[in-house]
């Protein structure tokens, strides 16, 4: 009994260090060197999502997660499973600065190892007009 109370007890343990740290648009942008290399979680609306075709013919997407004017990059392989307007949380690897062959980026979560999961979808505007028949 007490050796599963300490299997238990070490993979709660575990749980705990791998888990990732929930962040704001503006504690990375101002406090960046703490996060940067770690898991991060961020919640935050869609904004220009760009889907895309790599050289090699990798697929990849990017979109900004954002407060104001201040806004965090997200990119990620395969194809984005978001739409525009979405609020999602991402999961990811926070770096302040990453370069890839003769770019750098700046302050950008990849989720390739992490995940994006949609909280609310978008909603549609053809749900939110209304029909001719129902303004009558």
């Amino acid at each position: 009994m007490r050796t599963v109370a300490i299997a238990v007890g070490i993979l709660c343990l575990t749980m705990v260090v791998q888990s990732q740290e929930q962040v704001t648009v503006q504690a990375l942008l101002n406090n960046g060197k703490q996060y940067d290399g770690k898991q991060v979680a961020l919640v935050g609306v869609v904004r220009e999502l760009k889907e895309k075709v790599s050289k090699k013919g990798n697929p990849y997407f990017t979109f900004k997660i954002g407060e104001g004017k201040q806004s965090i990059s997200i990119f990620g392989y395969g194809k984005a499973n978001v739409k525009e307007g979405d609020r999602v949380r991402v999961i990811g690897k926070f770096a302040v600065e990453k370069r890839v062959a003769y770019a750098t980026y700046y302050n950008e979560i990849d989720v390739s190892k992490g995940k994006v999961e949609v909280l609310t979808a978008a909603s549609s505007d053809k749900a939110k007009a209304p029909t001719a028949d129902a303004k009558r």
